[in-house]
């Protein structure tokens, strides 16, 4: 239903001159721009001037010279100031509003049928029909901005004076599917683009005059809150940082804020959760003139209309412009009643993690508004890694265990503050601060102390690097759409171990051997010499020698318990075909007994690996690939023997390395990663002597010579 456009009340600040009001002192740092001492700003009012009074429920839609649109769900209402207001017929909600930005034009939209208003010039509104396959992304001045779903192509509709509809197609754009059309001054539309497998986003400029591109931009992720200037492009990523460009040399600039232009390109704006700083580009002062914002939405020529509450008003809608001195001036537009402000109730933070199962590492609180944003910003005290959780319309957060991008969390101390907002409730922002310490039990093959299987991955350089078997499992092609789906991995974070690995011949990783806290890594050099990694959360300690003479081996393995004693053990075979069993000792002086020969003929096989226990059998199990491409199961018996061996399958000759992916919760049994040159997958353990494998989980990450080009 629509709202009475009478409801005005008195200001409540009743001055008929500027009136200054002194400024926070605390200055917002911002790379290359001097700080200067902030200075006051001015506040007109009218005397005994009749404000409209707003709904803390209302949104700011768009701002025009003689007013602005707000909506409130289904209900829209166009705030002139000059006190009065017209709402919009709803149509029972069947009628949506969209405002042009930095206009009076007010597009109302039911199916295909759109009605363009000016409400500066009133009047009977301009009628435009559309193909049913035609969706209204925006609106640009009276410019549809409309996109062809049957085609996906962009398109300009406007109407003529003469009555004519123009559909005018964009041109230039470039390739992939169109994603977001921002809100943008007339004359230009900022439109994004993905491609097929949402890993690179690109921003477009369109000339509405022309109906084509001007400018193309790399976004590297999606963006948010394009702004385009007569001399800026900007946007905000994902982090909380803005991306400045300078449309006419190119010259890029990262700010750590939300940063926006306003006033021309002369001053920044800028945002950090309720606190708004205006700073000046030609001196560096600043002015503060809000005790809290929740909304800024820009105005014709520069100017912002900004939904917030100031020390003298209260809560309100203020229009912000620069005065004769070309200084920031607020006028009040639009009062909100008074309200509480956000109010914490209770919050609960878990104080040690030890594992991330459901609600195990659950966030919650209580608000005296339901609907509260929160935010909390975890940091490792000793890496400095962070991570933002926001919540999705719940009193509560569940933290899956990552750092982003997949990145499995370190165990150790962790920083977190909350911060609190709502749109509802005004007031400044709830904050509170704390910590916390993640502790999970050491898992296998954890070389990065984050609670994850990894993979070792040696580059063309040497360098050895672990990579989480999760973040590879997350390089996937699919879409991510909705809230709770994590999105694909383009680029994995790996953790650098070390550096003059091509000195070694052969690598592998037989557990902890040496009663470290972490598994260890072994590697023969040229010599024959094997050497002894221990491994100490994110990093390696020096090596140490174990023997020479271990030429005599083409192939060794491990990572498999095969004697019961709870440490993995190691397997080579000789250059006759002969395999030999290494118990491991638990210290790091000896860490393994004399060998033990198992049996000859294994000059079969041209790859082994020992991921663990696969068929719920009673010791740990050992791989081998023939070399016909089928791939074999030796369960273990835990005397550090093995069954008679069981055919798993064929075509594995496509990968040239088969290594351990850690133990699934499924079936509590290992599982593998298999990668090639001609991509990777997962294969998860099934607990089955039978079938111990399922079906393959196709990868796209596949070896190379130049950076995956050893796996172990």
């Amino acid at each position: 239903m629509s709202r009475s456009h009478a409801r005005v009340r008195p200001s409540r600040l009743r001055l008929t001159t500027a009136l200054a009001v002194t400024l926070a002192t605390a200055a917002v740092a911002v790379p290359g721009v001097a700080t200067a001492a902030p200075a006051a700003v001015g506040q007109e009012r009218t005397a005994e001037a009749a404000l409209p009074v707003l709904d803390t429920s209302d949104r700011v839609d768009s701002v025009g010279s003689t007013g602005f649109l707000t909506s409130d769900h289904y209900v829209a209402d166009w705030w002139r100031y000059d006190g009065t207001s017209t709402p919009l017929p709803s149509d029972g909600g069947y009628t949506r509003y969209r405002g042009a930005s930095e206009t009076d034009i007010v597009v109302g939209s039911k199916g295909t049928r759109h009605t363009v208003q000016d409400m500066a010039k009133g009047g009977d509104p301009v009628v435009v029909d559309t193909p049913d396959s035609y969706k209204l992304r925006q609106v640009n001045g009276s410019t549809l901005v409309m996109d062809d779903t049957a085609t996906d192509t962009l398109h300009l509709v406007s109407r003529e004076p003469g009555g004519q509809t123009v559909d005018r197609r964009v041109t230039g754009l470039p390739s992939g599917k169109l994603w977001i059309v921002s809100p943008t001054a007339p004359g230009t539309v900022a439109v994004q683009l993905v491609n097929a497998d949402f890993s690179a986003y690109r921003l477009a400029v369109v000339d509405v005059a022309t109906a084509a591109v001007t400018q193309t931009y790399d976004l590297g992720g999606y963006a948010y809150d394009v702004q385009v200037t007569p001399g800026h492009v900007t946007w905000q990523f994902g982090d909380g940082g803005t991306k400045v460009i300078d449309r006419h040399t190119g010259a890029t600039e990262v700010l750590p804020h939300w940063v926006s232009f306003a006033f021309g390109d002369d001053w920044h704006v800028i945002r950090e959760d309720t606190r708004l700083t205006f700073r000046s580009l030609k001196d560096g002062h600043t002015v503060e003139p809000f005790r809290f914002a929740n909304q800024v939405t820009p105005g014709p020529g520069g100017t912002l209309l900004v939904r917030g509450g100031t020390v003298a008003d209260g809560w309100g809608v203020f229009r912000v412009a620069l005065d004769a001195a070309g200084e920031p001036t607020v006028t009040m537009v639009g009062d909100i009643p008074d309200a509480p402000e956000l109010t914490l109730k209770s919050l609960t933070v878990p104080s040690r993690i030890t594992s991330f199962a459901y609600k195990s590492a659950r966030f919650a609180w209580e608000f005296n508004e339901e609907w509260a944003s929160v935010r909390f910003d975890l940091t490792h005290t000793a890496t400095g890694r962070t991570v933002r959780l926001d919540n999705e319309m719940n009193p509560f957060l569940d933290w899956d265990g990552n750092l982003g991008n997949s990145f499995g969390a370190y165990n150790g101390t962790y920083t977190w503050k909350m911060t609190a907002t709502s749109e509802q409730r005004f007031g400044p922002a709830v904050v509170r601060t704390g910590s916390l310490t993640v502790a999970r039990p050491a898992q296998p093959r954890d070389f990065n102390d984050d609670g994850g299987a990894d993979a070792l991955v040696r580059d063309s350089s040497g360098n050895l690097s672990a990579y989480g078997i999760g973040q590879l499992t997350a390089m996937k092609e699919v879409e991510c759409y909705d809230a709770g789906c994590s999105p694909t991995v383009t680029k994995p974070d790996p953790e650098r171990l070390g550096t003059g690995w091509n000195t070694y011949t052969l690598m592998t990783s037989p557990g902890n051997v040496a009663g470290g806290v972490a598994d260890d890594i072994v590697g023969r050099d040229r010599d024959g010499v094997l050497w002894l990694h221990q491994s100490e959360k994110q990093k390696l300690l020096p090596r140490t020698k174990i023997g020479a003479g271990w030429q005599v081996y083409n192939k060794i393995t491990g990572g498999s318990d095969l004697n019961a004693d709870g440490r993995g053990d190691l397997l080579a075979t000789d250059t006759s075909g002969v395999l030999w069993f290494y118990a491991s000792t638990g210290d790091a002086a000896k860490p393994f007994k004399p060998r033990v020969r198992i049996g000859g003929g294994w000059q079969v096989y041209n790859l082994l690996t020992a991921p663990g226990n696969i068929a719920g059998a009673t010791g740990g199990d050992l791989l081998a690939r023939d070399k016909d491409g089928v791939l074999w199961l030796y369960l273990g018996k835990g005397d550090g023997t093995f069954t008679a061996r069981r055919q798993i399958g064929g075509g594995w000759q496509k990968y040239t390395h088969i290594i351990p992916a850690g133990m699934n919760y499924s079936y509590g049994v290992a599982d593998l990663y298999a990668i090639g040159p001609a991509g990777s997958a997962t294969y998860t353990g099934t607990n089955s002597t039978t079938r111990p494998f399922a079906p393959a989980y196709t990868l796209p990450l596949r070896t190379d010579s130049t950076t995956y080009k050893t796996f172990f």
